[in-house]
């Protein structure tokens, strides 16, 4: 499975009363231990580069490195008193690359979730619980996530990258050319 390390993207936190719009809910699947020495590897991130941006209402967008850096002592924490909800995390493909991509499948990716660095930092910052996944704002999933130091895994159908759309699609339900 492809699997791209802390991987929030294409997701915006939401309070649940916005959540609920007849979305799939999808459970985060409980995983191994997040262990500094089996971060890494090959994911969506060896085949092309992405940026990472907070989109925190009232500043300016900021790139986020620490979703993407490989390491498990690192954590992306809102600063806001208010906390993080209604922050939005973008993850976006260049440009340029998209034609490539055309017919790509994503299927899902791993997060840890929460600042795992150590028992105190986790229970002292807070984690996600559910997030409305969305592509180019229209809404395809509501993901909810155990509070839990492991890895999660999260599936769903195919969702075909298109250089005009991105839209999932049961691979059983394509038509053969």
């Amino acid at each position: 499975m492809l699997t791209i390390c802390c991987l929030i993207g294409l997701l915006c936190m939401l309070p649940s009363s916005l959540l609920a719009q007849n979305l799939p809910v999808i459970k985060a699947e409980v995983d191994t231990p997040v262990l500094q020495e089996l971060m890494g590897g090959c994911s969506l991130a060896c085949a092309f580069p992405w940026e990472t941006k907070c989109l925190t209402p009232g500043r300016l967008p900021y790139p986020v490195y620490t979703l993407k850096d490989d390491d498990a002592t690192t954590a992306w924490i809102d600063s806001r008193p208010e906390g993080s909800i209604g922050t939005k995390l973008l993850f976006e493909f260049p440009k340029k690359i998209i034609k490539e991509l055309r017919e790509t499948p994503f299927y899902g990716f791993d997060i840890a979730n929460g600042y795992i660095k150590s028992d105190s930092l986790w229970k002292s910052y807070s984690r996600v619980r559910k997030v409305r996944m969305s592509y180019n704002g229209r809404p395809l999933y509501v993901i909810t996530f155990a509070d839990s130091k492991r890895w999660q895994k999260v599936s769903f159908d195919d969702i075909r990258i298109d250089s005009n759309e991105m839209t999932p699609e049961r691979v059983s339900e394509k038509g053969q050319d």
